[in-house]
């Protein structure tokens, strides 16, 4: 080697040693003084909803709130979790279902001990409450007057009015300390804008296609737990010897309300002599009754007093009533939030996560996906990783208004532009869609052998005021999509659709799933039309006689509805039920094994080819086409369709199937992390972490390509990576740079010579002779320079084309491929430019 290369060469292999290292555990990353003299802006803390609102003006100072700061993990703790979470699900592995408590946790994924401290020491020093911290040290929450957040945080808070109600938000983003930069993912909890339910109440209609309970005083037809367990063929497991029924297991089930009748009977102790509302459900469905030891409540600490929320209690009422109604024998745990303003169905989420309290979660709530900033976004994330990893399964609704789920209003046409739900749409998280039935005719009046209503090819007579279940076999479906029929005229049906946050997981394959590099929603559907069979509940004493008031008008009404928020309990019911029947303390993310029952037991599911969940939009609008018909959405299909997901389980079946649908064939996944670059010129990098399955061996090679428009480039290193039985993660760093609107950018292969590259050059010139050193000098200043230059560019060649006017604010998404030998998987990453 010539002798002005030595130094060189040492310099570059100490680096390239210094970077292998693994991390084995946490580190102490706030390694500077907090200094809140020098800031920096995080973006993705406004609410992007915000743009629909009147601004009414600065909050008062004086108003007192209890915000939340959320921690980001570090690129090494990411990669480690993915892998984990494979492996967790990976028969082969020796992590397989070894799941993780909040502690350990935090001590392989969250924040030191230390930093937390000086997090705490800091706000603490701003004047600010801290009230509590996260088992996991992955979040922290203080509280203090809106002018001391509004100071030490360089933001302002604004009343703001949108459709009719009052509300308070960030109105800009939030700065931290240069210190806590690199640390700090976001906030939360800085407004009083609240998750929607899913919940839709019954419609009375005259469609033929529509609901005929089995009324003997109407002949209509409407789900009671045991319809449902006949439908959906859950009666055989009730049937084993012992009980499949969820006896011995948990179920959690979040809200944001008390749940009974009364705020100030918010304990669950009902005045003497009247029943609540789920003892009258259970009572009239023929389950075992509610008891100290099998019911609880929880409302999330520091969330303020437990109060009764009028237009939550019928979602509270409904998820409880049916999730336990399905899994009859289980223990249940009703999660839920006070009175506190900025408090919501959201953190009782994240409590039940964060302290373990069941395998199963049932959310019947959501928000539209691009209503949320980035990175609120990505902390929901973060909570449902830790589910998984936790050997939790979160199962949510996806959303009751079609494709055009950023809607703020049922009213036609659609405004709002085509998106998907959160947390439905997490990779983390089971999402659950809607559908309708199509095979039950009208019951015909009968005198003989009794008065009232008879018998169809899929219900039994009635001849009783409270009759019980009638149901007698499964029931044709087609997707749920009510929205154009006559006697509806609104926004009514399933949502689904493609994430424009998470790219396309490695489990989600088969039949019919889109090549969009995305992450596709829903997973599964059931039943969910409020017009078709809808679902009876009670709520706010509406069972007096059975499931009948009879001080309605007219006399002996029923309490019914539909929307997927009748599919996220129901489903959480089932797998609650799949625990006991499997032996297992808990499935983490289910979503993978739903995927290889369907492709190696398809009859674990009904498919639903027919139907949509098409709506009219309004010309001009998000998404809508400026010629033909002005609608979107997507159609049903073989397989798996963004509309109803793998389609309707059929439950004894899938139970059966599922301690064998863990696929054993070698494979890999890949998976990448979402970006956001600050404005155009910036850049941002995304961890690439590669997974292998079942023992696989081979090397993988990573490229990456930009899209064609928008000035975005991009590149990987190292551009491959080996995997073996004992190496079963690896991970790559892909760097996505864009471009400035001014055009005099000047990117020199020279430039590294400003900076780094001329400190290296001083290093290794300081040991050339001097005879030789005027000589060498220019030569290798140059080598230094395209040396560091190669090194900051990476291994892979660049793609995406370049643009006079810079890349514009906006949504892009790069992919990343992966190669080994004839086996290729790609994933999408979601650059969001600001």
């Amino acid at each position: 080697m010539h002798p002005i290369l030595r130094p060189v060469a040492f310099f570059l292999t100490v680096g390239v040693s210094l970077s292998a290292l693994p991390q084995t555990r946490p580190v102490n990353r706030i390694a500077q003084a907090i200094d809140d003299r020098e800031t920096v802006v995080l973006q993705g803390n406004v609410r992007p909803l915000l743009r629909k609102a009147t601004d009414e003006g600065r909050m008062d100072g004086g108003t007192r709130l209890q915000i939340s700061m959320s921690f980001k993990k570090t690129s090494e703790q990411e990669a480690a979790l993915e892998a984990l979470l494979a492996e967790q699900q990976d028969p082969h592995s020796a992590n397989y279902h070894k799941w993780l408590t909040p502690q350990q946790f935090a001590d392989r994924f969250g924040m030191t001990s230390a930093d937390i401290a000086t997090v705490t020491a800091w706000l603490q020093s701003q004047g600010f409450s801290v009230d509590r911290i996260a088992n996991s040290r992955t979040q922290i929450w203080f509280s203090g007057p809106v002018s001391k957040i509004e100071t030490v945080f360089r933001t302002e808070m604004h009343n703001f009015q949108l459709n009719g109600r009052a509300h308070f938000a960030n109105a800009t983003e939030l700065s931290v300390p240069a210190a806590l930069s690199d640390v700090v993912l976001g906030f939360a909890n800085l407004d009083n804008f609240r998750p929607k339910s899913h919940l839709k109440r019954s419609s009375a209609t005259t469609d033929p296609l529509l609901a005929h309970f089995t009324s003997n005083l109407t002949g209509n037809h409407s789900l009671i737990p045991g319809d449902f367990a006949t439908i959906y063929n859950v009666t055989p497991l009730y049937a084993h010897s012992p009980a499949f029924d969820g006896t011995g297991q948990k179920l959690v089930v979040v809200g944001q309300t008390a749940l009974f009748s009364s705020a100030a009977n918010s304990g669950g102790i009902s005045p003497p002599g009247t029943p609540t509302d789920v003892d009258a459900f259970r009572s009239a469905a023929g389950l075992p009754a509610r008891t100290a030891s099998n019911f609880a409540q929880t409302v999330v600490p520091g969330t303020g007093t437990p109060a009764l929320s009028s237009s939550d209690i019928g979602e509270a009422s409904l998820d409880v009533e049916w999730s336990w109604g399905i899994a009859k024998g289980a223990s249940l745990n009703y999660v839920y939030v006070g009175n506190l303003s900025t408090a919501s169905v959201f953190d009782a989420l994240h409590f039940a996560i964060d302290n373990k309290l069941a395998p199963v979660i049932s959310i019947s709530y959501g928000n539209c996906e691009s209503a949320l900033g980035s990175s609120i976004v990505q902390q929901f994330a973060g909570w449902a990783q830790q589910a998984n990893a936790q050997g939790q399964t979160i199962t949510a609704a996806s959303g009751d208004f079609g494709a055009a789920d950023c809607d703020t209003s049922p009213t036609l046409p659609a405004k709002g532009g085509a998106a998907v739900d959160i947390p439905a749409a997490l990779p983390y998280v089971t999402g659950v869609g809607g559908t309708e039935f199509t095979g039950d005719a009208a019951a015909t009046p009968i005198t003989t052998p009794c008065t009232g209503y008879g018998a169809t090819t899929y219900w039994q007579q009635s001849c009783s005021l409270t009759s019980g279940a009638s149901a007698i076999s499964y029931i044709p479906e087609t997707t749920w999509n009510d929205t154009n029929i006559p006697q509806v005229q609104q926004l009514d049906g399933t949502g689904g659709g493609a994430s424009i946050f998470f790219s396309k997981p490695s489990w989600q394959t088969g039949t019919g799933v889109p090549s969009d590099g995305a992450r596709d929603v829903p997973d599964i559907a059931l039943n969910a039309s409020n017009t078709h069979d809808s679902y009876l509940y009670c709520s706010q004493g509406s069972c007096v006689n059975g499931f009948r008031d009879p001080n309605t008008n007219p006399a002996n009404g029923l309490t019914a509805a539909g929307g997927t928020s009748f599919g996220a309990p129901t489903f959480a019911g089932i797998l609650t039920i799949l625990n006991q029947a499997t032996g297992s303390a808990g499935q983490g993310n289910a979503n993978p094994t739903l995927y290889a029952v369907a492709a190696s037991t398809p009859s674990a599911f009904h498919d639903i080819t027919t139907g949509n969940n098409i709506v009219p939009c309004g010309s001009g609008t998000p998404d809508c086409p400026t010629t033909g018909t002005l609608q979107y959405g997507f159609s049903a299909g073989a397989g798996y369709d963004q509309v109803t997901g793998l389609g309707t389980p059929d439950v004894n079946a899938l139970v059966s199937a599922w301690s064998s649908g863990n696929p054993t064939t070698a494979d890999y996944s890949v998976f990448a992390n979402v970006a956001s670059i600050s404005a155009p010129g910036g850049s941002a990098t995304s961890t690439i972490s590669v997974d292998g399955r079942n023992g696989f061996s081979g090397t993988v090679t990573l490229a990456c390509s930009a899209p064609s428009t928008g000035a975005i480039t991009c590149s990987i290193n190292p551009t491959s990576v080996t995997l073996s039985g004992t190496t079963t993660n690896q991970t790559a760093t892909l760097t996505i740079k864009t471009t400035a609107a001014s055009r005099d950018r000047h990117d020199a292969p020279l430039s590294p010579l400003l900076g780094g590259g001329a400190v290296m050059a001083g290093v290794f010139l300081f040991g050339i002779p001097a005879v030789r050193r005027r000589w060498n000098v220019v030569l290798a200043l140059i080598m230094v320079a395209f040396l560091m230059a190669a090194m900051g560019c990476g291994g892979s060649k660049s793609s995406g084309g370049g643009g006079g006017g810079g890349t514009p604010a906006g949504n892009y998404t790069v992919t990343v491929t992966a190669t080994s030998g004839s086996t290729t998987h790609t994933t999408s990453i979601s650059v969001t430019v600001i």
